[in-house]
């Protein structure tokens, strides 16, 4: 599966990817040899592919990733208590107007509701790079995301773009909850084994 190329002057441009992706998707829901090696070298080149933070930067602060405030579907706010007790967190990058995002979401979304009926704490921020705010609400809730995102093109999103060199949506980076990065690949770990990839991400938590 294809995901678009973005770039990240900000999250204005990632809207505008999200948006032009619909027609550029393959439709095939698995990726050829071709394409892992591709992606490995694009994430090589873009990331580094490690459990380090980025640009050896120090790990941060979950108020610094994510400030003070997230909201829900519904438009409610609530703050960093979501994340008590979570050594897993998910960074989803994404846009109910790319389609490549179509078939991810649901999956998450499942996996999500999956973890929390077997007790195993897991939380998702969503980065929106939806067209507008009322667009990604609407997308959080047709979805039935159940998790929160940070403010729609706020300096949190912008920095969450460039903190973890995002060029493609969908892209879901895992981290722990001080902070580290588990991993920088959720989406196709996800894709390959489902919730079970939980037991990797939770293996490599340094949370306590």
């Amino acid at each position: 599966m294809r995901r678009k190329h973005i770039g990240t002057r900000d999250v204005g441009v990632m809207a505008a990817a999200g948006s032009s992706c619909a027609g550029r998707r393959r439709r095939s829901r698995r990726w050829t040899g071709v394409h892992v090696v591709a992606a490995a070298i694009v994430c090589s080149l873009a990331v580094g592919c490690d459990r380090d933070s980025p640009a050896g930067l120090p790990p941060p602060s979950l108020p610094e990733l994510f400030g003070d405030e997230l909201y829900r579907a519904d438009g409610s706010v609530v703050g960093l208590e979501v994340f008590d007790g979570v050594p897993v967190i998910g960074i989803y990058f994404g846009a109910g107007s790319c389609s490549a995002c179509a078939p991810f979401t649901p999956l998450l979304v499942d996996a999500y509701h999956l973890l929390e009926e077997d007790g195993r704490p897991f939380e998702v921020v969503y980065v929106s790079s939806d067209g507008s705010e009322a667009a990604m609400f609407s997308y959080m809730q047709e979805s039935g995301m159940p998790w929160v995102a940070v403010p729609w093109r706020g300096d949190k999103a912008r920095a969450l773009v460039d903190r973890y060199g995002v060029r493609w949506i969908p892209t879901l980076v895992v981290v722990d909850g001080a902070g580290e990065t588990i991993s920088l690949d959720g989406r196709d770990e996800l894709y390959e084994k489902g919730a079970a990839a939980y037991d990797d991400w939770l293996a490599a938590s340094t949370a306590p």
